[in-house]
């Protein structure tokens, strides 16, 4: 007798790699090659069970990688690095509301709500203070530089 599927939710874990030389005429003030950049992301997935769950993940998470052109013409390229966890969804029906995700963090007591954000949230970081409008994914982030 097989188990009705149910609805997962799975962390996955993307890297980009970005290569080549920057033109010269794009590089504003906002250009930087220091850091790497990771995304997490939170992906719906039905499956039959808990370990089908991890396997379907990485298969949608394969087809979401992607490469362009960054607005500094150099090649940005999205890849899948692995799922990080899963989560079974206990609610009956999708709908506004339902828990997608979630994770416990254990800290002691003494430690005050911004430092646990600046901690495990580190982008959302601006000189020491939380930035709580912290958007990652702002609609002007490849606007190319120096066009207007």
């Amino acid at each position: 007798m097989s188990k009705e599927w149910e609805w997962y939710a799975v962390k996955v874990l993307y890297e980009c790699n970005i290569s080549g030389n920057p033109s010269p005429e794009t590089i504003d003030e906002k250009y930087s090659n220091t850091h790497k950049t990771f995304e997490e992301s939170i992906i719906l997935i039905k499956a039959p069970f808990f370990e089908q769950a991890y396997v379907n993940a990485e298969m949608e998470a394969k087809k979401a990688e992607m490469d362009y052109l960054n607005p500094y013409d150099e090649m940005v390229e999205w890849k899948f690095v692995e799922s990080i966890d899963c989560f079974n969804l206990f609610d009956e029906k999708l709908q506004s509301g339902t828990e997608l995700y979630s994770r416990y963090l254990r800290v002691p007591k003494n430690i005050s709500n911004e430092k646990i954000i600046s901690h495990y949230y580190p982008e959302t970081v601006v000189e020491e203070e939380v930035d709580y409008n912290f958007i990652l994914r702002n609609k002007d982030i490849n606007l190319r530089p120096n066009s207007n």
